[in-house]
C-alpha cells in the first residue's frame, strides 16, 4: 500500500498491501449483489497508530516519515558512507549496524515490552463507527488513509455503496486473539449502523488470520454471510519467521518481479540483477536484524505469525518464561487452541453455521526473505490454505491422487497440475483457490482472481471449486507481467488430452503487441507452429495449432514454455513463460510410493540441457536469458520443419 511507504521494515515485517491495486473492467455479475455492508479486515500496519503523551497531545508514529529519515541519514552521512566502503570491501557488519540504529531510533514508539505491554501509550487514530465508514471519511474530509486496501474498496463502494464500506482498525501489533474479539465487536457496531443482521467480510493478510481467529472463536453467531480471505495469514507469516531466526536470504530477483507484479508492469526488469552479485544485502540485513527485533520482538501478533511447527523451538529460545508469561499464554493458546483446529473450526462455520468461506492464495512463489518453500513470496502456501505442498524444488510423482485427510472423494481431483499443491488436506478443500504464480497482496492486480474475490464477496453465484467450469480450483496467475496466458483449446484450466488441438495463447499487456517466436513441450512430443505469425495486439488471442503424440495416461505432468517478444518495448524485449498441464489421456499412472517426491522440472528448453557450470558462467555474463531466447528458437523451427526429431 503506497499511501504508507515503503516502510524500512519492509524485508522483515509482514506488509500485505504494498502497492495500490489496479481496477480493471467491470465484473459481470450474473447473481444478485448482497444488500449486507462489507467489512474490509485489512492486511498488516494498515490501521494509523498514534502515541498520546501526558498532555493529551496525538503524534502519528507508524508511517514512512520522509523528513525524518532524511535528517537519520544527514545525521549519520559519515557512518553511512563508512559502511558502504566496508560492505565493497567485504565487511557488511558495519553498515547493517548503522541501519539497524537508525531503525530502531526511528521506531521506538512502536515497542512492546517484555511482559506484553506497550511502552508507550498507543491508540488506533480512528475507532468510531463514523470514522469507520467510507461515506462519512469522504463526506467529512477525514484523512483518506482511513480507507483501507484503497483500490479495492473503492471498486466494492463502487457495487454496494460508500455507505455500505467499511474498515475495522485494530493495533496490529497485539495478539491476532485480541484483535478478533475487537472484529466481533466491530461487526456488532456496523450491525447496528446499518441496521443489517449479517455482514460480508473481505480480508487480507493479516486481516485473512484475524478473520480466520474470528470465525472459530465467534462463527456460531452467524453474523456473517460471505467472507472472502485473499493471501491469508491463516496459519502464519515466512517473513516473522526469518525475522526470529535471523536465516535470511534476501532474493533480489524474486524482490523485482514482486514489484513488477504491484506496478503492472508490462515489461520485465530482472534481468537487470542476472549478472548481479547482489549476496552482500543478506549480511547487511542479518546484522540490522537484533534491533529490528528490539523493536517488534515481543509484538504479539508476530508471535502468532510463527507457523506452529517452528512455535515451540522459538518460543524456548526467545521468550522468558517469567518476564513473557503473559505474552506466552495467549500466543501458547493461538497456537495449541485455534491454530492446531482451523480445520475443523472452519469447516463448521462452512458446514454447521451456514457461512460462505472463500480463500484465495498464491503459489509457486518462494519468500523472498529467506524459506525456500511454496508461497507467495511472503506467506507458505500451506500456512495460507493448510494445503500439503511438495518441498520446495520438488513435486509429488506422477500417479499422486491426493491425501484425502478433508476430501477424499475419488471425482475430485485436489491435485495441482504442477503436482506441487495437495488441496484435499486443506482447512476448506471445496472452497478454496490457487492462483498459480500470484504475488502477496496481488489478488486486484490478476484480472481472474479479481474478479473471483468479487464474485464470491458479494454474490453466491460459485458456490465451490467444482460450480464453475470458469473458476476452477487451480488457475495461473493472469498478472499483466506474465505477459501470455496459455492453455488448449477444449480440455480445462491446467488439462491436455489427445483430444486438443490447438494452443491458445492470450496476450495479457494492456500496452503492447507480443509475437509468439517458440513453444517448448516437456512430457510430451508436440510441435507448435508459429512461423510466420503476426504480433498479438494487447489483449488479444490466437488459437496455435499443435501436433504430435500425448501419452496416453492420465494424471502425469506436461509442461509448456512460450517464448515471445514484446513489440515496442524497448525495456523489456523478450520473455518467457511456463505453465504446467496436468495429462487426462488414459489410465492413471501408478504413484510410485517409494518415490514420492521427484525434481519439479521448473525451466524446460535450453536451460535444462546445459550443466551447472555453464549455467553460472552465462548468468554471470548477463546473456543467459538471450542465449536461451535463440537457442529455443531455432530448435522451435527445427521441429516445425520436420528436422527436429532427427536431431533428438
Amino acid at each position: 500500500m503506497l499511501k504508507k511507504g515503503l516502510s524500512v521494515i519492509l524485508s522483515i515485517v509482514l506488509i500485505c498491501s504494498v502497492f495500490s491495486a489496479t481496477v480493471g473492467a467491470a465484473v459481470n455479475f450474473n447473481g444478485d449483489i448482497s444488500a449486507y455492508p462489507v467489512i474490509m479486515v485489512a492486511g498488516y500496519s494498515s490501521s494509523e497508530l498514534v502515541r498520546v503523551d501526558e498532555n493529551g497531545e496525538r503524534t502519528r508514529i507508524w508511517g514512512l516519515d520522509m523528513d525524518s529519515v532524511l535528517n537519520r541519514v544527514i545525521n549519520r552521512i559519515y557512518d553511512l558512507g563508512k559502511g558502504l566502503v566496508l560492505t565493497a570491501k567485504g565487511d557488511a557488519e558495519y553498515l547493517g549496524r548503522t541501519l539497524g540504529e537508525e531503525i530502531e531510533a526511528e521506531l521506538e514508539y512502536m515497542k512492546i515490552n517484555p511482559n506484553g505491554t506497550s511502552k508507550y501509550n498507543i491508540q488506533v487514530e480512528n475507532t468510531a463507527i463514523e470514522e469507520t465508514n467510507m461515506a462519512y471519511i469522504l463526506e467529512n474530509n477525514l484523512p483518506l488513509e482511513y480507507i483501507n486496501e484503497d483500490k479495492i474498496s473503492y471498486e466494492i463502494a463502487e457495487y454496494i455503496g460508500e455507505e455500505n464500506m467499511f474498515f475495522y482498525t485494530n493495533d496490529w501489533r497485539q495478539s491476532v486473539y485480541d484483535c478478533a474479539i475487537g472484529l466481533d465487536e466491530y461487526i456488532q457496531q456496523v450491525k447496528e449502523y446499518t441496521g443489517k443482521d449479517k455482514v460480508n467480510i473481505i480480508a487480507v493478510s493479516h486481516g485473512g488470520q484475524v478473520s480466520a481467529v474470528y470465525l472459530s472463536l465467534f462463527g456460531y453467531k452467524q453474523d456473517v454471510d460471505n467472507a472472502v480471505l485473499t493471501v491469508p495469514a491463516i496459519g502464519g507469516a515466512g517473513l516473522a519467521l526469518d525475522l526470529m531466526t535471523g536465516d535470511v536470504a534476501i532474493d533480489e530477483y524474486m524482490i523485482v518481479h514482486y514489484l513488477e507484479h504491484g506496478f503492472d508492469a508490462d515489461g520485465k526488469y530482472e534481468w537487470l540483477l542476472e549478472a548481479q552479485q547482489l549476496g552482500f544485502l543478506d549480511e547487511v540485513v542479518k546484522n540490522a536484524l537484533p534491533y529490528i527485533y528490539n523493536v517488534a520482538g515481543y509484538w504479539g501478533s508476530i508471535w502468532d505469525f510463527i507457523p506452529l511447527e517452528y512455535y515451540e523451538e522459538l518460543k524456548a529460545e526467545r521468550l522468558d518464561p517469567v518476564e513473557s508469561a503473559a505474552i506466552i499464554e495467549k500466543t501458547d493458546m493461538v497456537h495449541f487452541d485455534i491454530m492446531a483446529n482451523f480445520r475443523t473450526n472452519l469447516q463448521k462455520c462452512v458446514n454447521d453455521y451456514g457461512i460462505n468461506i472463500s480463500i484465495i492464495a498464491g503459489t509457486d512463489v518462494p519468500c523472498v526473505s529467506g524459506l525456500r518453500t511454496n508461497g507467495d513470496a511472503l506467506i507458505r502456501t500451506t500456512d495460507s490454505t493448510g494445503a500439503l505442498c511438495a518441498p520446495y524444488g520438488e513435486r509429488f510423482n506422477d500417479g499422486y491422487t491426493g491425501a484425502g485427510t478433508m476430501c477424499d472423494n475419488p471425482s475430485h481431483d485436489h491435485v495441482s497440475p504442477s503436482f506441487e499443491v495437495d488441496a484435499s488436506t486443506a482447512y476448506l478443500p471445496e472452497n478454496t483457490w490457487y492462483i498459480d504464480g500470484l504475488f502477496h497482496g496481488m489478488t486486484f492486480h490478476d484480472p481472474y482472481s479479481r474478479t473471483l474475490a468479487l464474485k464470491n464477496l458479494l454474490t453466491d453465484e460459485i458456490v465451490n471449486v467444482h460450480s464453475h467450469p470458469d473458476y476452477p480450483q487451480f488457475h495461473a496467475s493472469t498478472n499483466t507481467n506474465y505477459a501470455v496466458s496459455v492453455r488448449f483449446d477444449k480440455s480445462g484450466e491446467g488439462l491436455v488430452s489427445s483430444q486438443d488441438d490447438y494452443l491458445i495463447i492470450k496476450n495479457l499487456s494492456q500496452n503492447y503487441p507480443v509475437k509468439i517466436t517458440s513453444v517448448t513441450f516437456a512430457g510430451a512430443d508436440l510441435v507448435a507452429y508459429t512461423m510466420g505469425m503476426k504480433a498479438l495486439e494487447p489483449g488479444k488471442e490466437i488459437k496455435i495449432q499443435v501436433t504430435g503424440k500425448i501419452p496416453q495416461v492420465s494424471n502425469a505432468l506436461m509442461q509448456v514454455k512460450v517464448n515471445y517478444e514484446m513489440v515496442d518495448n524497448t525495456t523489456s524485449l523478450i520473455g518467457e513463460r511456463a505453465c504446467s498441464f496436468k495429462i487426462m489421456n488414459g489410465p492413471s499412472v501408478v504413484y510410485d510410493e517409494e518415490t514420492p517426491f521427484v525434481n519439479a522440472d521448473y525451466v524446460i528448453g535450453f536451460k535444462n540441457v546445459i550443466d551447472e557450470d555453464t549455467k553460472d558462467a552465462l548468468t554471470n555474463t548477463g546473456v543467459l536469458n538471450i542465449v536461451s531466447f535463440v537457442y529455443e528458437w531455432i530448435m522451435a523451427l527445427l521441429d516445425q520443419l520436420g528436422i527436429g526429431l532427427l536431431l533428438k
